[in-house]
C-alpha cells in the first residue's frame, strides 16, 4: 500500500500547490494523503475543500509542529479527527504566536544579511514565499521559513544550493541565524489531544547528531508526554544521509520501542517539491491500526 502522511505545500515551505499535490497523488495511486504544513492549517483546509474535484483517496487533516527536547528541535506530526476550522481557541492562539515569531525571526535574519552586505529585503522573501514551483503567485503567505530565505540566496547567487545556504548562513551558528519561539512538548501535545488528534514523532533518526543516547532520551520524553506513534517509514537517504552504524542501531531501538509501548507506525516522504519523496510504502496492518485509531477519536 502506498500513502503519504507528511507532505508540504506552498502554505509553508513546499514548492507545490495543494491542487498539484492532490493531482499527483490521484495519478500515482497514493491511497491516503495528508498535507502537513509547518505551524498552520491552511494547506490541509484547502485540501479538504478541493478534494472532491481532484482526489479519490483518503484525505487526512494535519500539521507539522516543532518542539525542543534535550536541546534538539524535534518535529511532531499531528493528525485530527475534527474539522480544522473548529479547533480550540488555545491551539489557534499558539499557532498565531508561532507565526509572528517566525516573522520576527525572518526580519532579524534579513537584518543580519544586510549587515554583511548581502542584498536581500523582506519584500524579496514575501515574493518568494508567495509563488509555486512554476514561479506563479499562489495564495496569501501563511508561514515564513528559512527555506524561503535559502531560495532567495540561491536566486541572487550568494550560494549554489540549499545545503550550502544552511551550512554557511541559516543553521544554528550560521552568520544569518536567529532563533524563534518553539513551544515545549508539554505545551503542544496536550493541545493536540484535546482536539481529537494523534501525535506522531517525525523522521526520528534525523536531527540528533547520530547520538543513540539522544535518540533514547527524546523517545522516552515523548512517551512520557503521550505520543501515539513514530513515522517509521521515511526516506532521507539522498538528501540527509546517516551512517549505516547509527541507522542499524537506531532501527533496532525504534522497533523495540514501538513494540514494547504499543505505538503506531506511519509513513511519510516529507515532500517539499525540491526535497523528499511523495508516496511511501506502508504495511496494510500498520495503516489499518493508524486509521482505525484516528477514526475512534
Amino acid at each position: 500500500m502506498k500513502i503519504d502522511l507528511h507532505v508540504h505545500s506552498t502554505h509553508s515551505d513546499g514548492t507545490w500547490s495543494v491542487s498539484n499535490l492532490l493531482k499527483y497523488a490521484e495519478k500515482n495511486n497514493i491511497s491516503a494523503l495528508c498535507v502537513t504544513d509547518h505551524d498552520n492549517f491552511s494547506g490541509s483546509i484547502e485540501a479538504q475543500k478541493i478534494k472532491k474535484e481532484i482526489y479519490s483517496g483518503i484525505l487526512i487533516s494535519g500539521i507539522e509542529l516543532s518542539t525542543l527536547i534535550e536541546g534538539f528541535t524535534v518535529h511532531l506530526l499531528a493528525y485530527f479527527n475534527i474539522k480544522l476550522e473548529n479547533v480550540s481557541i488555545d491551539l489557534k492562539q499558539l499557532l498565531t504566536e508561532i507565526k509572528y515569531s517566525r516573522v520576527n525571526r525572518m526580519k532579524k535574519m534579513i537584518n543580519n544579511a544586510q549587515k554583511l552586505g548581502i542584498d536581500i529585503s523582506y519584500e524579496d522573501i514575501l515574493a518568494e514565499a508567495s509563488k509555486d514551483i512554476d514561479g506563479k503567485s499562489t495564495q496569501p503567505i501563511d508561514i515564513l521559513s528559512r527555506p524561503h530565505l535559502a531560495r532567495v540566496l540561491i536566486e541572487k547567487g550568494y550560494v549554489q544550493n540549499f545545503e550550502k545556504a544552511f551550512d554557511i548562513y541559516l543553521n544554528e551558528g550560521g552568520s544569518l541565524y536567529a532563533s524563534r519561539y518553539t513551544p515545549t512538548a508539554d505545551e503542544i501535545i496536550p493541545l493536540i489531544k484535546k482536539n481529537r488528534g494523534l501525535v506522531i514523532w517525525a523522521h526520528p533518526m534525523h536531527g540528533l547528531k547520530e547520538n543513540m543516547v539522544s535518540l533514547t532520551n527524546v523517545a522516552m520524553t515523548l512517551l512520557h508526554h503521550g505520543i501515539d506513534g513514530v513515522e517509521r517509514y521515511y526516506n532521507y537517504e539522498d538528501k540527509y544521509p546517516i551512517s549505516k552504524n547509527f541507522e542499524n542501531k537506531g532501527n533496532k531501538f525504534l522497533d523495540k520501542f514501538l513494540l514494547e509501548n504499543n505505538l503506531l507506525k506511519t509513513s511519510g516522504g516529507d515532500f517539499h517539491g525540491n526535497v523528499g519523496q511523495l508516496g511511501m510504502a506502508i504495511d496494510q496492518k500498520d495503516w489499518d491500526l493508524f486509521y482505525s485509531k484516528l477514526l475512534s477519536l
